[in-house]
């Protein structure tokens, strides 16, 4: 049985951790087939958006670091140019579409560097969050990246440090979640979200997301600079003038994506 199912649901691509008895931790075939799924979701394929989830109780632990662990994170292969943690992360931000975190349970860890690597989170309100790699000698160093573009760098020192889990209330309180709601109305909220997303300009979306990693890394100026270069290309496409046609006609728009 695979480790991550795939399911489509509508517009959506579903992937799901499916390691129950493992609280659905990471080795690297899981990360493989998240990294897998995420690169497969094409626009041209009637995807829109991509949710990441666990299956049970548990969105995802973290590392899988019990002794008889097949294809831990941690190893190191000096052939591969990126540790598998890093390949998702870098398959996520090159998608063609948003991807959600469903956050159906704890987020621990590497489950919480996922959840900060996603577009949107969206989480049961008994979920907690949290990286307790502090208390067992190690400190989340290949999620920092996503942590410090995510959390406030105060509230994210503390839970690095401390190594103690915040509620989705909290999480939510310090922008970490988009939306917190009791478990059973949790795929209802997705299922919004991804209507939403539906009904905007795939290519809008798609151009929007690289423009918004690119800002992330620059200075205001280049940011700026880069803003004024990108949206002329962004009023030639296909989906911009649909855009303004079906605003002037009065009438739900009809988007190619291209």
């Amino acid at each position: 049985m695979p480790e991550v199912r795939r399911e489509r649901r509508g517009a959506a691509l579903w992937l799901t951790i499916d390691r129950e008895k493992r609280r659905n931790a990471l080795n690297e075939a899981v990360l493989g087939a998240l990294r897998a799924g995420v690169a497969d979701a094409r626009i041209e394929d009637g995807i829109r958006a991509v949710v990441i989830t666990g299956a049970g109780k548990v969105f995802c632990a973290g590392g899988d670091l019990k002794p008889d662990a097949n294809g831990d994170p941690f190893r190191i292969d000096p052939a591969e140019v990126d540790n598998p943690v890093v390949g998702l992360f870098r398959a996520i931000i090159d998608c063609a579409v948003p991807v959600i975190a469903r956050v159906n349970g704890h987020a621990l860890a590497g489950g919480f560097g996922l959840v900060c690597a996603c577009d949107f989170a969206i989480a049961s309100q008994s979920a907690k969050l949290g990286t307790p790699e502090s208390r067992i000698g190690l400190f989340p160093m290949m999620i920092l990246p996503w942590m410090l573009r995510t959390i406030p760098r105060r509230k994210l020192l503390e839970i690095c440090v401390t190594g103690e889990p915040i509620t989705a209330a909290e999480a939510l309180a310090h922008g970490i979640l988009n939306h917190v709601v009791p478990h059973d109305q949790l795929d209802a909220k997705v299922d919004a979200l991804t209507a939403a997303i539906v009904a905007s300009s795939p290519a809008a979306i798609r151009m929007g997301r690289r423009a918004l990693a690119m800002m992330d890394t620059q200075r205001l100026d280049a940011s700026l600079e880069y803003a004024q270069r990108v949206l002329p290309q962004m009023a030639r496409t296909e989906d911009a003038r649909e855009g303004f046609r079906a605003f002037n006609e009065k009438r739900a728009p009809v988007w190619t994506g291209r």
